[in-house]
């Protein structure tokens, strides 16, 4: 495999890898997102790394710029469907750590009455 037929094999397997993303975030497999993630991050590092000692003709840009379109589309649905349980998981957090805390001010004065 040629070095420019890898830069386009890179964007190719991020379109797919982000599509697998977005899919697992609909169906709320939070769990599998960062192996996906992961090999994106992988597969975007190996691409700046060949990417500037190659030219790509008219047809490969053209490609390349739909696939950014569409991984960029993709990461903006991944993110609408991320965030809100971000901040979710962050008020849970948020609600144990105060529990923590007042087990700590007042959980041995709940242990005395029993």
């Amino acid at each position: 495999m040629s070095s420019q037929s890898e830069v386009m094999h890179c964007y190719e397997q991020i379109a797919l890898l982000t599509e697998r993303m977005l899919m697992l975030a609909r169906t709320g497999q939070w769990g599998a997102l960062p192996a996906l993630e992961a090999q994106c991050r992988d597969t975007v590092d190996r691409l700046k790394a060949i990417e500037p000692q190659e030219t790509l003709d008219e047809w490969q840009s053209a490609r390349k710029y739909r696939l950014l379109s569409q991984i960029n589309s993709i990461y903006t649905d991944i993110r609408s469907i991320v965030m809100p349980q971000l901040a979710k998981l962050g008020a849970v957090m948020k609600s144990l750590e105060l529990r923590q805390s007042l087990h700590k001010a007042y959980g041995q004065a709940d242990d005395a009455l029993l």
